[in-house]
């Protein structure tokens, strides 16, 4: 008996030190986080993390939206969300039950690093007053003042204290919006791992509202928007076809850039000449060109039997061009993309590089050209309306698909 009591806790004290030095269990579950990249700038998202497979995986999330982590890990102490695809990440600690830690990303001046904290609690809803006006539909938006004054659509949807929505501007939508309206005050931010927004306003009467636009400054931008019926908000803004369009109509577009280190690829070149070619001038760092890829890769796939050609032209943050190949591929792979994706410089020396100094009224990225046989401008179109703007994204699918039918019957 005391032999057997003996061995018994000969073999706790072997055990303890490994139960000691146990790796607590990673935190996963669904984190309700807010990122202040200044004081007082608060931006709500969500992080999913979860258990599979042995290890972990992930989404960040903005409302009904997810976008899937590169890679999730978890060393017993240090928490760290990859957004590969943007040059970014998210790292945190566990702070109690709750989490603390720094986004990072690499952006043209260098990098940023901005708090957030993160916990399981959901924050509440408001429950909007009966009879309280809806906010539901589509609004006018103006804002800024003097030459930096502009037009957006804004389209909100409303569930008791919840909202969600996004803005539209010329180059397409500011994300997955998402927040809350307590009947007087509406309170929408989105965190898509590039772009810091949050939007607060009050109505002011009956379809109006009053409030301010703050990105990752922080500085306020005010605005006004006041509700629109279905041809009001047909008319508020032009259609992405009409924005941008060839200095010379009957001009040839022309261009040689690398698809690799010392691999240029040309309008020229066999896979292009005498094709109907179309053209996205894109960035790996744009959230709506990565909305826009897989669309292009839909219809690249369904009509290159056909004779359609689809080439997209990358423009980056640094002259480094091992860093641009390197997203330029984190790109490709993260949406299955089989057209060639080419890196034809930084945004810096965009408007000067062809093909966009041939274009009138380019406003930036993304923007898709759709050329004929000759490779001659038959169509442009300016930004992209992802999946956020509901039936919006659908009409453009129809729309972008209707382009390269045309080209095609050239």
């Amino acid at each position: 008996m005391r032999a057997s009591l003996r061995t018994a806790t000969a073999a706790a004290v072997l055990l303890l030190p490994r139960l000691l030095c146990a790796e607590p269990a990673p935190p996963t579950g669904r984190w309700h986080a807010t990122l202040e990249p200044v004081p007082g700038l608060e931006v709500a998202f969500g992080m999913k993390v979860e258990a599979k497979g042995g290890g972990l995986t992930g989404a960040l999330v903005n409302g009904a939206s997810e976008s899937r982590f590169t890679s999730v890990s978890w060393d017993g102490e240090t928490l760290t969300l990859a957004l590969d695809h943007y040059d970014g990440r998210l790292v945190a600690r566990a702070v109690g039950a709750s989490l603390a830690g720094t986004f990072v990303r690499a952006i043209p001046s260098g990098k940023i690093e901005l708090p957030f904290r993160a916990t399981l609690a959901a924050p509440p809803v408001p429950r909007p007053p009966k009879g309280s006006p809806a906010i539901s539909g589509e609004w006018g938006v103006e804002m800024g003042e003097g030459d930096k004054a502009q037009r957006l659509l804004a389209t909100f949807r409303q569930d008791g204290g919840r909202a969600t929505g996004t803005l539209l501007g010329p180059t397409g939508d500011y994300g997955p919006m998402h927040g809350t309206w307590d009947g007087q005050a509406l309170v929408l931010t989105v965190f898509d791992g590039v772009f810091v927004y949050r939007i607060d306003a009050v109505a002011e009467g009956a379809g109006r509202l009053e409030g301010t636009f703050r990105s990752r400054n922080g500085t306020p931008v005010r605005w006004i928007a006041r509700r629109l019926d279905a041809a009001g908000a047909a008319a508020w803004l032009p259609g992405g076809g009409s924005v941008v369009r060839a200095k010379e109509p009957g001009a040839r577009v022309s261009f040689s850039y690398p698809s690799a280190p010392g691999k240029p690829v040309s309008l020229d070149d066999p896979e292009f000449a005498g094709r109907p070619v179309l053209v996205t001038i894109s960035g790996t760092w744009c959230p709506n060109c990565h909305d826009e890829a897989p669309v292009l890769e839909e219809l690249w796939r369904k009509f290159k039997g056909k004779g359609l050609a689809v080439v997209a032209l990358s423009y980056e943050y640094t002259e480094d061009a091992e860093r641009s190949f390197r997203q330029i591929a984190r790109f490709r792979e993260r949406h299955g993309l089989t057209y060639p994706v080419l890196f034809a410089g930084t945004t810096k020396g965009a408007a000067a590089s062809a093909p966009i100094s041939s274009l009138e009224g380019w406003k930036g990225y993304p923007t898709t050209l759709f050329l004929d046989r000759s490779h001659r401008i038959v169509k442009a179109h300016s930004g992209f309306d992802g999946p956020s703007t509901g039936a919006r994204f659908a009409a453009q699918k129809k729309e972008l698909e209707a382009a390269v039918k045309e080209i095609l019957a050239r």
